[in-house]
């Protein structure tokens, strides 16, 4: 290989690796802002949250989802925009249930 096309590589490499672990620490970011505003606004345990992961996707939408210890099967959708978190939604983690009673719904769900 020609020095320029190792040099090309190697830049490559570094860019794709600093922007992963950008968006790792963002993610790990938002997860915890999350944990903070449910244990300090709305008097949840770290105990009644069974999982918290944020995701990214188009336009870009940041989307922080919540498991809680005592409802397996629902997720909890929170999203952060000027300074303020916020519940928007909720789902089934399979299928769908029309019926369903959500337990941890926030009032004032937009």
């Amino acid at each position: 290989m020609k020095k320029r096309t190792k040099i090309i590589l190697i830049t490559f490499a570094i860019v794709y690796g600093v922007a992963s672990l950008a968006l790792q620490a963002f993610r790990n970011h938002m997860d915890n802002e999350v944990i903070h505003y449910l244990v300090d606004a709305r008097d949840y345990k770290n105990e009644d949250l069974y999982k918290v992961y944020t995701q990214i996707g188009k336009t870009p939408v940041v989307s922080t989802t919540v498991i809680f210890a005592d409802e397996l099967h629902a997720r909890y959708f929170y999203r952060k925009e000027k300074d303020r978190i916020y519940q928007y939604s909720m789902a089934p983690v399979k299928g769908t249930d029309p019926n369903y009673t959500y337990k941890h719904i926030e009032k004032g769900l937009p």
